[in-house]
């Protein structure tokens, strides 16, 4: 099977858009478990907006180092690698200290009552 570079291109342009839509969907679930003023809810939604941070400081980081050729790269490495990197950032969220979540968490319970939700 031949693939060209208009199906290699598309198939680019579906693999970003979906990420951006999965990005934009947490971010939404993130808002509304925010704005339930559910103390249980809070605490999640802070933990995952940590995480979500933790993820784009990993990619960032990602970006920087060199690949070789070794395992041979592609697109199936590169959608395990998104993955993974999502799982670690998941995992520093809730063992490493960071203490954006604790802030976080603080300063949305604190104004909670000053929150008008539109």
């Amino acid at each position: 099977m031949i693939i060209g570079n208009d199906t290699l291109t598309s198939m680019n342009r579906f693999s970003n858009s979906s990420a951006a839509q999965g990005r934009a969907a947490g971010v939404s679930a993130i808002e509304r478990n925010a704005n339930s003023g559910d103390d249980e809810k809070l605490k999640k939604a802070s933990g995952d907006f940590e995480a979500i941070f933790i993820k784009q400081m990993l990619d960032s980081m990602r970006k920087t180092i060199n690949k070789t050729s070794l395992l041979g790269g592609g697109m199936a490495e590169d959608i395990f690698e998104d993955m993974l990197y999502d799982k670690y950032a998941e995992k520093m969220s809730k063992t490493a200290n960071f203490g954006l979540k604790e802030i976080l968490y603080r300063q949305l319970s604190t104004n909670s009552s000053e929150i008008v939700i539109k």
